[in-house]
């Protein structure tokens, strides 16, 4: 009798375990709310490096980068949740965790650029302009254009389609 319960409950475990929703690790792709979020990201993380690199320099362009965060807070807060989601949504319980990973990459990113004057002065230019935005969304998506080369994102970007299927 203990082999027949052992079955059943063996049989029992197996067959939840086609109810639990794994972990996917594929994050799909990337829509236009989505890449814009991670394109605005980008700028105030290659804005950020940039700002450190020139103070290490003896440059400070702190108070143009400071300027660009508090008038830029909710917009940059809002794209951090819409990336926040996305990993959630494609890597379930661990997405925090390859959200971390993937915004420390952005940052990683740029550590190494060559640092001069010249940059410091576009640095201080570029977090001027941005905060001058105001938490515009198409300002800081141009400036980012202008800037940096759009993120790489896991999964891509989805495709536009016009037509449908």
């Amino acid at each position: 009798m203990k082999n027949h319960a052992l079955k059943g409950a063996l049989g029992l475990a197996a067959a939840s375990l086609l109810f639990v929703q794994p972990a996917r690790a594929d994050m799909g792709c990337w829509g236009p709310k989505q890449a814009a979020a991670a394109k605005v990201r980008d700028l105030q993380s290659r804005l950020m490096v940039a700002t450190m690199r020139c103070r290490a320099m003896g440059v400070d362009v702190l108070a143009a980068y400071n300027d660009f965060v508090r008038t830029n807070r909710t917009t940059i807060q809002d794209a951090n949740g819409v990336i926040k989601a996305q990993f959630v949504e494609g890597h379930g319980s661990d997405g925090m965790n390859q959200y971390n990973h993937f915004t420390t990459a952005l940052a990683n990113e740029y550590g190494d650029d060559p640092t001069d004057g010249a940059v410091c002065e576009e640095t201080a230019v570029v977090a001027e302009e941005a905060a001058a935005a105001q938490g515009d969304v198409m300002t800081l998506l141009a400036l980012a254009e202008r800037m940096v080369p759009a993120p790489s994102l896991p999964g891509g970007e989805c495709p536009i389609e016009f037509a449908e299927r």
